[in-house]
């Protein structure tokens, strides 16, 4: 049966666990570590599915409109929110990053590890670079494919704003 946590039991470890109102102020802290994570990673995600729904109201607004000014605003507007959608993602790995630590670290405090066996393969994740998003070998996350959509994104949005101001050269029309 485990030790208990409540009452400050080390298991086997050697050292005393917390007790009283530092178990609760470490479980509240890992609470909060936890749904910032979860917060972080719906606000990540949020940002690509602005980007596509920016992506089908391009492509909507050329088919419909047929206004190249019109076209072109969306297709910048496009690839401006691709733009700080990298930045965002980026920001939000440091951000899960820290989070994570935050959480491993209770839990070695609780000897989680050690006690229960739990978490033995876990560890923080790595930051995205730059070369990762072209590098299709690159060990891929989550994280790294919103990344590479994001670009897909921007680089979709470039591409239609060349060929929007640029119609009779463009083989794609």
């Amino acid at each position: 049966m485990p030790n208990n946590i409540e009452n400050g039991e080390a298991g086997g470890v050697g050292s005393k666990l917390p007790q009283g109102s530092d178990v609760e102020i470490l479980l509240k802290c890992m609470d909060s570590a936890w749904q910032d994570h979860f917060q972080t990673r719906t606000q990540t995600w949020k940002t690509l599915e602005i980007e596509a729904a920016l992506a089908a109201g391009l492509i909507g607004i050329d088919w419909q409109l047929r206004s190249t000014i019109a076209t072109a605003i969306a297709a910048i507007l496009l690839i401006i929110a691709a733009f700080f959608g990298t930045r965002i993602t980026r920001h939000h790995r440091y951000v899960e990053r820290g989070k994570l630590s935050t959480i491993l670290k209770i839990e070695t405090i609780f000897e989680l590890k050690e006690r229960y066996k739990l978490f033995d393969d876990v560890e923080l994740p790595k930051i995205n670079r730059w070369s990762d998003v072209i590098n299709p070998w690159a060990e891929t996350n989550t994280s790294l494919f919103i990344l590479r959509m994001h670009y897909i994104l921007m680089v979709f949005g470039m591409v239609y704003l060349i060929c929007t101001v640029s119609r009779p050269l463009c083989l794609l029309r």
